[in-house]
C-alpha cells in the first residue's frame, strides 16, 4: 500500500475509527512533525479536536542519528538499556541530553503559542505518519497515561506487523491500516514524504486553533 500524501493516509486511517466520530471527551493527538497532517486529517474526518505532543529521541554519543532513548515533553524518559550498556553511556550523558531535548521541546511548544492539552479523563487517539521502531510511540502512550488519559488508542497508517503485540500491550486499542511484515522505512510507503517545516505544521494547527497558533 502506497499513500500519496500524509493527509490521504490520515483520511484512510480515519475510516477504521468511525466509532469515535464526534465522541465526547475524545481528542486526536499527533506527534510532530510528520504526525500533524495525519492527525489533522483524522480529526477533520471524525469531527474531533486536535492536539500535539512532543517526544524527542536521545541520540548516541557516537551517532546523532541513532537513538538510545527518548524523552517526552512532560519529562518522562525511557532508555534502551542494552544499547546504553553496550556503548558505555553514562547517566550524566543521558541526563544532559534529556535536558537539551526538553528545552528544544519547550521552544517548539512556545512557537505554537498554546499550552499542552488537558488529557485527564480523555480518550486519546495517538497518531503519527507511521511507526518504525516504536520507541517514540510507546513513550508517548505511557506519557499520556501519566498525564491522565483514560484510554489510549494508537492509530497509524503503517507499522511493522511484528510490533503489533508490543503496541497492544502499551495501548487500550491499536489500529494500523497497513501492518507490513517487512517494514524498513516509513517513507517508502509515501509518494510525497517531504520534510515538514515549522511553518507548514503551524498552518495546519491554525485550522484547529485559530490565531493561537
Amino acid at each position: 500500500m502506497i499513500f500519496r500524501t500524509r493527509e490521504e493516509a490520515g483520511r484512510l486511517t480515519a475510516k477504521l475509527l468511525e466509532r469515535y466520530r464526534g465522541a465526547p471527551e475524545t481528542v486526536v493527538v499527533a506527534l510532530p512533525r510528520g504526525g500533524v497532517p495525519v492527525g489533522a486529517a483524522i480529526a477533520e474526518e471524525l469531527g474531533l479536536p486536535l492536539e500535539i505532543f512532543f517526544v524527542k529521541k536521545i541520540p548516541s554519543p557516537y551517532n546523532e542519528e541513532a537513538g538510545i532513548g527518548a524523552v517526552s515533553e512532560n519529562g518522562l524518559m525511557q532508555v534502551n538499556a542494552r544499547a546504553v550498556e553496550s556503548l558505555g553511556v553514562s547517566e550524566a550523558y543521558l541526563q544532559k541530553r534529556a535536558q537539551e531535548k526538553l528545552e528544544q521541546m519547550r521552544q517548539k511548544r512556545r512557537l505554537t503559542g498554546r499550552a499542552p492539552g488537558d488529557f485527564v479523563g480523555k480518550t486519546v487517539i495517538l497518531t503519527d505518519d507511521g511507526i518504525a521502531t516504536g520507541s517514540s510511540m510507546l513513550l508517548a502512550a505511557e506519557a499520556l497515561r501519566r498525564a491522565g488519559a483514560a484510554k489510549v488508542v494508537i492509530a497509524v497508517p503503517v507499522a511493522p506487523a511484528e510490533l503489533l503485540p508490543v503496541l497492544e500491550k502499551a495501548a487500550d486499542e491499536v489500529v494500523v491500516l497497513h501492518p507490513d511484515p517487512n517494514l524498513m522505512a516509513v517513507g517508502r510507503f509515501y509518494e510525497d514524504f517531504h520534510q515538514l517545516e515549522d511553518e507548514e505544521v503551524l498552518e495546519i494547527l491554525r485550522r484547529f486553533w485559530g490565531a493561537e497558533a
